[in-house]
């Protein structure tokens, strides 16, 4: 399992359930990555979004028992969800947000993270690789800019 983001520099994800930052350059590497495999996230994430993201199976994780989508796939219990995608050939990436990522931590094996040298105002952050010894940098790529903002990918692997 994969985490797959963008922070700002203080881990920052975003702000009253909006991304932080809209780079092109991102939102493709993402498409790229989880397209035609599973998402992972939680019901703000989705609503967020307003619809399920296309070319991709999407597992919505949520509290609200009553809670019902037409273009996704709703969980109650996270062992429920473990369970659903334990056999599955796909790559399975959560997307988010804060509470979901820190639920499935144990169960990530990779994080790919955009990190962006920039911050802005946040509520909501994401657990920090780059102090947690239990992972690794194995890749990073070299630094983009589009509209005025500096970022790069890196990847992160549990050792």
């Amino acid at each position: 399992m994969k985490v797959i983001l963008a922070v700002d520099e203080n881990w920052g994800i975003g702000k009253d359930n909006q991304m932080l930052f809209h780079i092109s350059r991102d939102l493709k590497h993402f498409r790229y990555l989880t397209y035609g495999n599973i998402v992972i996230m939680g019901r703000n994430t989705y609503e967020s979004m307003g619809k399920a993201l296309r070319g991709r199976e999407n597992l919505v994780l949520t509290r609200n028992k009553n809670y019902k989508l037409n273009d996704a796939r709703v969980f109650v219990d996270y062992k429920d969800l473990l369970a659903y995608i334990k056999n599955s050939k796909k790559e399975i990436f959560v997307i988010g947000g804060e509470q979901i990522v820190d639920l499935f931590l144990p169960f990530i094996d990779e994080a790919i993270i955009t990190k962006i040298f920039s911050s802005r105002e946040a509520d909501t952050f994401l657990h920090n690789f780059d102090e947690d010894p239990n992972f690794k940098k194995i890749d990073q790529s070299e630094i983009y800019r589009e509209n005025e903002v500096d970022f790069k990918f890196v990847k992160y692997r549990r050792k």
